[in-house]
C-alpha cells in the first residue's frame, strides 16, 4: 500500500493503520515507525489521525440526529473544498464514497468527536487558568494549552487529553467499592493515576511528565512494554527521537513553578528559552549570534512580566535585546 498521498481521512479508513493505533503488534509497530522516519513530511498528518483514532469507544451508541450532525460536519470540514461539478464523474464519486466510508467508520466505531461528546478548555497566550472537574480534581492549565474530556466524565473511566501544559491535582474516587482510574493522554503516552499531583508538558512533539506526590504509571500506547512507574521527585520524557521511557530524579519545582506564576530556569539553553517564549507568549525570540544559542541560563521571572527575563539576560551576558514588533532579537 502506498501511503504517501494519504490524508487524515484515508489513514482513519485504513485497517492496517487502525490496527497499529488500537491494537499494535511488532509487525504494525515496526512498519509505521519506519514509514514515519522515511516520510517526515507526513508526521503531523499521522499524529492528527492517531489522536482521532484514540478516541474510539466501541460501546458508544449514536442517535440518528448525532449521525446527521457528524455527516454535516464531515461535508463542511473534511471533504475537500472543491467545485465537484467541475470534476469528472469518477472523481466526484471517489470523493463522496470516501466521505461516506469515513462517516460510517466514525459512527459505527463510535469515535468520540470533540464537537459532540467532548468538553474543551483552552487558554490564550500568556493566560493561566484553573479548572475544577466534577470529581473535585483541579487542573491548572498553562498558557497556549488545550484540555479535552468527555462531557459524561464521571460515568466512565476518567480520561483527559492535553495539548500544551497542565498541572493535575487528582482526587481519589470510589465507585461501587472500586477505585475509579484517572488517565491523562499526551501524544502516544497515557499517564495512569489514582490520587496524586503531577505536571504534564506536551509541546513540539515532546512529552514530559513530572510527579510531585503520589504515584503514576506512564505507558507508551504503541508499545505497552515501554512503561515506567514514577515516584515523587521523578520525571520522564518521550519524543520520536528518544522514544524509550527513562525516569530521572529532578527538582519538581523547576517544572511546576509556573502554576504559582513564576517561570524557573535551571541551566536552560537560550535556544530552549526562545522556544518556550514562543509557546507561552507568542513571542518570536531570534538569536542573531549563533554562538549564544548554546549558552545556558539559570534564574526566574514572573509569568505576567516576560520583560524581566530580557533585562536579566542583558545583565548576565554581553548582549543587547532589541524589539521589532513581536520579535525580540538577541545580539
Amino acid at each position: 500500500m502506498d501511503y504517501k498521498n494519504f490524508t487524515i481521512e484515508d489513514f482513519l479508513a485504513d485497517e492496517f493503520f487502525q490496527q497499529w493505533v488500537l491494537a499494535p503488534d511488532n509487525k504494525t509497530d515496526t512498519f509505521w515507525k519506519s514509514w514515519i522516519q522515511e516520510n517526515p513530511d507526513k508526521r503531523i498528518v499521522i499524529q492528527q489521525a492517531v489522536r482521532i483514532a484514540c478516541h474510539i469507544d466501541f460501546s458508544e451508541k449514536w442517535t440518528d440526529q448525532e449521525r446527521f450532525q457528524m455527516w454535516e460536519t464531515i461535508k463542511q470540514e473534511l471533504i475537500p473544498a472543491v467545485e465537484t461539478e467541475e470534476l469528472p464523474f469518477i472523481a466526484r464519486r471517489k470523493i463522496w464514497l470516501a466521505a461516506a466510508s469515513l462517516v460510517f467508520i466514525l459512527a459505527s466505531a463510535g469515535i468520540l468527536l470533540t464537537k459532540f461528546r467532548m468538553s474543551e478548555k483552552q487558554t490564550s497566550f500568556g493566560q493561566i487558568s484553573k479548572i475544577t472537574l466534577a470529581d473535585g480534581s483541579v487542573i491548572t492549565l498553562n498558557a497556549n494549552s488545550k484540555l479535552r474530556y468527555a462531557r459524561d466524565f464521571l460515568s466512565k473511566n476518567r480520561e483527559i487529553w492535553i495539548d500544551g501544559e497542565a498541572y493535575f491535582e487528582v482526587s481519589k474516587r470510589v465507585v461501587n467499592g472500586k477505585k475509579q482510574p484517572f488517565t491523562v493522554h499526551a501524544n502516544h503516552l497515557s499517564i495512569q493515576v489514582l490520587g496524586t499531583a503531577f505536571n504534564v508538558n506536551n509541546r513540539r512533539g515532546r512529552v514530559n511528565v513530572t510527579l510531585e506526590h503520589g504515584q503514576v504509571k506512564v505507558v507508551d500506547q504503541h508499545n505497552n512494554a515501554n512503561n515506567v512507574l514514577l515516584r515523587p521527585g521523578e520525571a520522564v520524557a518521550h519524543s520520536e527521537k528518544k522514544p524509550h521511557l527513562h525516569k530521572e530524579k529532578v527538582a519538581v519545582e523547576d517544572y511546576s513553578s509556573w502554576k504559582n506564576r513564576v517561570i524557573v530556569f535551571r541551566k536552560k539553553s537560550l535556544k530552549e528559552i526562545a522556544e518556550m517564549m514562543e509557546d507561552l507568549y507568542d513571542m518570536k525570540v531570534i538569536i542573531d549570534n549563533a554562538a549564544l544559542g548554546a549558552e545556558t541560563f539559570t534564574g526566574s521571572f514572573p509569568t505576567d512580566s516576560s520583560e524581566v527575563l530580557f533585562e536579566k539576560l542583558e545583565k548576565m551576558y554581553p548582549l543587547q535585546v532589541s524589539q521589532v514588533g513581536n520579535e525580540y532579537h538577541l545580539k
